[in-house]
């Protein structure tokens, strides 16, 4: 699927190729959460994102995975799937994670994501947008606004009516990004490490 989104950006399904341009939009997008969880790892956060997707590797992977582009050049990145679909996303993640990993960072990063304050990032009957990253060079032309807007187009193809996704609480941009194209905080979690506290948010689709 292509979606023409203006007049110059499109919006295309992700390839292998991507792999590279992916990693530095999810590491963008995790921020701080990424260090966090790979930490101890023998190789820096953004080299294993990059090889998980590679991989392919559920949550990580191109199925999932939308790309912005104008001309050729990727300019977003779009992480985004069904909420009844989350889990076992999470679970393909696991044995890639000890191949590229190693056993005890691999074990390391499992924990810390399994004790990671809250509940679940998205109910079943909810689009889970797990992650959106612009690139710098990028960021001021609307592709934020615009891939939110596939994101939630998507969600209706699939007969969905609501559109989830968590932001963190030091993410001040992001936030009134997303409460000015209508979504709500419906859940807060704070956590004396201010990088893992965050909103849960929500929004009803016509």
């Amino acid at each position: 699927m292509i979606s023409p989104v203006s007049s110059e950006i499109l919006i295309r399904p992700a390839r292998p190729e991507d792999a590279a341009f992916v990693a530095d939009m999810l590491y963008l997008s995790m921020g701080k959460l990424a260090d966090y969880l790979f930490e101890n790892a023998k190789q820096p956060a953004h080299t294993l994102i990059k090889k998980m997707v590679t991989r392919n590797a559920g949550r990580f992977g191109f199925e999932i995975t939308f790309i912005a582009e104008a001309d050729g050049e990727p300019l977003g990145a779009l992480v985004v799937c069904e909420g009844a679909k989350l889990d076992s996303l999470n679970l393909a993640v696991v044995p890639n994670i000890f191949s590229v990993m190693g056993l005890v960072p691999a074990l390391r990063f499992l924990w810390r994501g399994y004790a990671l304050p809250g509940g679940r990032e998205a109910e079943k009957d909810e689009y889970y947008i797990s992650n959106l990253g612009v690139s710098a060079a990028s960021q001021g032309r609307g592709i934020g606004s615009q891939l939110m807007t596939f994101a939630e187009e998507r969600a209706q193809s699939v007969s969905l009516k609501k559109c989830a996704l968590v932001v963190g609480l030091y993410n001040k941009n992001a936030l009134r990004l997303y409460q000015r194209l209508g979504y709500q905080i419906v859940e807060t979690i704070s956590h004396p490490n201010e990088y893992l506290g965050y909103h849960r948010m929500v929004k009803q689709l016509s």
